[in-house]
């Protein structure tokens, strides 16, 4: 092997998962197809397997949106979970639509993992909370958040606090709770709701108004919730999209944020590829960097605390 190469050459890079902290995670159907295409049975099972979720792992959910091929959360993994919260959510998300939909192949884009986009202070949540109440529109789908008739947190449901969903009637058995509800949190670093959602309506608007005036200049006609609707959900965008490209890491509006970011994440690569290497090597006893997840959940091997 090497030398320059890390000895987990061929494996995914490793993923600091540290409590406390505030992501934008995607996850995106198969093919682009519209799986999770709008409807009442599509919104309840969305948002139920969300609610059950969230409360099974400790997960505070603080925006959300199902678009028709992909969905987007806002969430702040407080005790250091996410890989089993996303897996326990794609797994009945998956579960259920290939029950309603009838579909026998995968659901999620396989060989491409989940997106989960660290966000390090509260102008990259404020951001991340916009571009998911904004997507419907930025799509060109609807005019406005409130018109996309998906599951969507839009502010007047973020200042209510929750969203609550009856057990589906596909996939779930009957002794699963009958009822689940998704609390909408205020993200960490936010003083109170009130100043939150007040700065929140403030970008809102803003960034609608630039959308509306790009929309205008290039003639763009909105689809429509009726012609959302009526999508075919075994269909797929007619643009094209790269299949492989960036996964960001982390999110930082400024350069002295991305610096920072930049440092943390290469003293985590550092510190695991040093500890990995001993591992290897036999010496168990090594400690890995906090925040190691597979080999600590796993291979038994030990992180810092």
């Amino acid at each position: 092997m090497h030398p320059s190469r890390p000895m987990y050459e061929g494996m995914s890079l490793p993923r600091c998962v540290l409590p406390g902290t505030t992501y934008l995670v995607t996850r995106r159907c198969m093919g682009r197809r519209f799986l999770l295409r709008p409807d009442q049975v599509l919104n309840e099972i969305f948002l139920y397997c969300v609610g059950m979720s969230a409360q099974k792992h400790g997960v505070r959910i603080h925006a959300l949106c199902a678009m028709s091929n992909h969905y987007h959360l806002v969430v702040t993994d407080v005790r250091g979970v996410l890989p089993d919260f996303m897996m326990a959510l794609n797994r009945a998300l998956a579960m259920s639509i290939k029950r309603l939909r009838g579909w026998n192949e995968v659901v999620w884009e396989p060989n491409i993992p989940y997106s989960a986009v660290e966000l390090g202070g509260e102008a990259e949540v404020l951001d991340k909370v916009a571009y998911t109440l904004l997507n419907p529109v930025s799509a060109e789908l609807v005019r406005a958040p409130e018109r996309w008739p998906g599951a969507l947190s839009t502010v007047s449901r973020l200042q209510a606090g929750a969203l609550q969903a009856k057990r589906p009637r596909v996939w779930f058995r009957k002794s699963a709770p009958e009822k689940a509800t998704v609390h909408l949190s205020v993200p960490p670093g936010f003083a109170d709701k009130t100043g939150y959602l007040r700065a929140l309506e403030t970008l809102l608007k803003r960034r609608l108004k630039e959308l509306h005036g790009d929309h205008r200049r290039r003639g763009v006609r909105y689809l429509g919730r009726d012609g959302v609707r009526r999508t075919r959900t075994t269909s797929r965008p007619k643009t094209q999209s790269p299949r492989f490209g960036r996964n960001p890491r982390f999110s930082a509006l400024t350069r002295t944020r991305w610096l920072e970011a930049v440092r943390r994440l290469r003293g985590f690569r550092l510190a695991y590829r040093q500890a990995y290497a001993a591992w290897r090597n036999g010496e168990r006893s090594i400690e890995f960097p906090a925040g190691t997840w597979w080999l600590v959940r796993f291979a038994g091997a030990s992180a810092v605390t």
